[in-house]
């Protein structure tokens, strides 16, 4: 097939479709037409300013058509674009602005003040663009892109704690896209979600997948993806028939779809990837849908190696089973397992997964070194023909592919994002009187991972600054639970610490004057936070983030409560104050609002169904 970059895909399906909606959100519909000449208007302001190809671009713009339209442009320009989150930790914004070094950042008519500083602070001879920004009386003509360009990074956690980038190759981008939209029939009518960081690579399936198919880009209000029962109306009342997400997202809006009854009419594929989906959450989703509901897809591939790399079609049947594979790979590449002598491992056994593809990105930034031990290049192969080492371990099933078995490093993915455990280290050790740091991960079955901090120090700093110290520079799946404080960490004979002679209960320290559980709801309640933070102690006015909670626990917290109250606790007002004290009062709210109240009773005034002289509280202790 001619090779044909994204950016001239879009413009050719933009001429064949252009009255067609490509983007519809918050700010109302964009059509094909009118993406089409903001990407060449602002590719041409680009280039009018000075950016040539190979140019680093940064987007921060917190506008997501901005933020589609950006990347198309500095494509177009044959830039490289660089998307980051404006919601993400600053110190992570800023690591990555000062890697690239750019020239040029594109980011919202009004940028806010806090990003303006941050490109003033790191990225002082860099250029704002904004849409607004003139682009002169002629247009820019497109850059002939070739296939082993360079065209975007995204950056993940390194072993440092530092952001290392990770350079995509033009030419590996439409194979990926094709694949894709023939799997889940993408074209005219598809209505895909955008649901992902755009710091994070899997935004470029949210936004590129329809955009190159003729479909729609569904974009929610800002705050929805983080509310399950929001977001689950969100996906019913758009219309939506694709849904990338991570299984920790997927797990919220089933459970705000089990509550209500959801249906999803419009629905047909939900694309699973960044964590592991396990045989309950198929189960759930069987039972609620049926065989003939909508179909899940399990996906794995590291972003090193451009996007998903295997799949899986997930059946009712892999719920009686132990792990979901992650199953056979896409066109163009081969699933190596290796065992520790390079041998590969007979079906069955489990050895290190090693992907081999032509279609592979150009490796990590500015680190030859790095990217010459993970990437082994094809003799006589093209820059995108490589063998990638994931070091994960893996084993080859008879029928099914890849089974995934997990790291072998320190390295695991919490709520979609990579987080690696001595990246998270380095950073604590830079905390005043901290001598050294260990992190352990925690968490078996279907409950998210979580991280716990070991410090070797003499007084133990508060957990609430260490967190958000930590918050600065890392994402929030990133941030540890707990924090215990040990005289000395235990170490092998080698010298490096023996996280199996860790301890494996790990106390925080004791909060003053703490109160415990007065009601049945609180201590409800309670128990439901005891299954998300198994900490020892509970004090109803302490703030779950400070109990070790991180932003991805909380959806998991609120469809909790949600299953076991039968209340829907809003997130923004649980946020407000997120205590168990606050909680147990929203809970009651829901349960019995106003309306609620006056739907029960007749205009008489008394309960239609219950007696008139009482009615229990359903936490209310029997008498």
């Amino acid at each position: 097939m001619e090779f044909e970059p994204v950016h001239e895909t879009v413009s050719r399906i933009a001429r064949e479709h252009s009255d067609r909606t490509a983007i519809e959100g918050p700010g109302g519909r964009t059509s094909y037409a009118e993406l089409d000449a903001g990407v060449r208007r602002l590719s041409t302001a680009l280039a009018v300013n000075g950016v040539e190809p190979g140019s680093m671009v940064p987007v921060i713009a917190r506008d997501r058509t901005l933020m589609a339209t950006a990347l198309l442009a500095v494509l177009r320009t044959g830039g490289v674009v660089v998307p980051l989150d404006v919601a993400g930790p600053p110190g992570r914004v800023a690591a990555a602005l000062r890697a690239t070094s750019p020239g040029h950042v594109i980011t919202d008519v009004v940028p806010e003040r806090s990003v303006r500083s941050l490109i003033e602070e790191t990225a002082p001879e860099a250029k704002t663009v904004t849409p607004l920004t003139d682009p002169g009386p002629q247009e820019a003509p497109a850059h002939a892109s070739a296939p082993d360009d360079p065209c975007y990074v995204f950056f993940t956690s390194g072993t440092t704690g530092r952001p290392k980038g990770i350079v995509g190759r033009v030419g590996s981008v439409p194979p990926y896209l094709r694949w894709e939209s023939e799997l889940v029939s993408a074209g005219p009518g598809s209505r895909v979600s955008q649901l992902h960081s755009p710091g994070f690579d899997a935004v470029l399936r949210d936004v590129l997948l329809p955009l190159t198919t003729g479909g729609t880009l569904c974009l929610p209000e800002p705050g929805i993806p983080a509310d399950p029962a929001a977001l689950c109306r969100w996906i019913d009342d758009s219309h939506v028939t694709l849904v990338h997400c991570v299984p920790t997202v997927f797990r919220g809006f089933l459970a705000a779809a089990e509550a209500s009854g959801t249906r999803f009419a419009s629905l047909r594929h939900v694309a699973l990837s960044g964590e592991r989906l396990h045989p309950s959450d198929v189960a759930r989703w069987t039972d609620l849908f049926g065989a003939d509901g909508p179909g899940l897809i399990n996906m794995y591939g590291p972003s090193e190696t451009t996007m998903t790399k295997t799949y899986h079609l997930v059946t009712p049947a892999d719920a009686e089973r132990e792990t979901v594979p992650v199953g056979r790979p896409v066109p163009g590449t081969e699933v190596l397992l290796l065992d520790e002598y390079g041998g590969e491992c007979p079906t069955g056994e489990v050895g290190e997964v090693h992907l081999r593809t032509r279609h592979g990105t150009l490796g990590y930034l500015n680190d030859p070194d790095a990217t010459e031990s993970s990437f082994e290049r094809i003799p006589g192969g093209g820059p995108g023909e490589v063998v990638y080492r994931t070091g994960d371990f893996g084993r080859l099933l008879p029928d099914d592919g890849l089974e995934f078995l997990g790291r072998t490093d320190h390295q695991v993915k919490v709520g979609g994002v990579r987080v690696e455990v001595e990246g998270v280290e380095a950073l604590l050790r830079e905390v005043p009187g901290v001598e050294d740091a260990a992190v352990t991960v925690t968490g078996e079955g279907p409950g998210p991972l979580r991280l716990r901090a070991f410090l070797q120090c003499e007084r133990l700093p508060d957990a609430s600054l260490l967190r958000d110290r930590l918050a600065h520079h890392l994402p929030g799946g990133a941030l540890p639970e707990a924090f215990a404080r040990l005289d000395r960490l235990p170490r092998t004979i080698s010298g490096k610490v023996d996280r199996q002679a860790l301890p494996t209960d790990i106390a925080t320290a004791a909060t003053p004057a703490a109160v415990e559980p007065r009601t049945p709801l609180e201590r409800v309640l309670a128990a439901v936070w005891s299954e998300i933070l198994p900490l020892t102690g509970t004090d109803v006015r302490r703030s779950f983030f400070d109990a070790g909670g991180s932003s991805l626990l909380v959806l998991e917290l609120l469809t909790r409560i949600r299953r076991q109250t039968g209340a829907e606790v809003p997130l923004a007002s649980f946020l407000v104050e997120p205590t168990i004290e606050s909680a147990a009062r929203l809970v009651e709210e829901s349960l019995f609002s106003d309306e609620t109240m006056a739907d029960l009773f007749d205009d008489e005034g008394e309960a239609e169904g219950l007696a008139p002289e009482r009615h229990e509280h359903p936490f209310e202790e029997s008498r």
